[in-house]
């Protein structure tokens, strides 16, 4: 009788415990990387060590040229290079 009430109680706090991980999972609030890659309303920032809503901001991938010869080249991104600002950025 006892060993049943022991098993009652373990069950009860699974379920408590599921219950709180989907809600935590709704608002992206969790600390697990792989619970909020799961999410696709969810994103883990590493920078800031989270799990924060909506999609990753991507950087910009021309940003790694710092060659103007090289950023005009690049044409499988569509990279232009930015005299203002002596950058290489993706056309707008």
């Amino acid at each position: 009788m006892q060993s049943l009430g022991v098993v009652f109680i373990v069950g009860l706090a699974a379920l408590g415990a599921g219950r709180m991980a989907s809600a935590a999972l709704e608002n992206c609030a969790t600390g697990d990387s792989a619970i909020c890659a799961s999410d696709p309303n969810c994103h883990w920032d590493v920078d800031k060590r989270g799990c924060y809503p909506g999609p990753l901001e991507a950087p910009d991938a021309c940003l790694a040229h710092g060659d103007k010869a090289i950023c005009e080249s690049d044409v499988s991104l569509g990279c232009t290079w930015s005299a203002e600002n002596n950058t290489c950025q993706t056309r707008r």
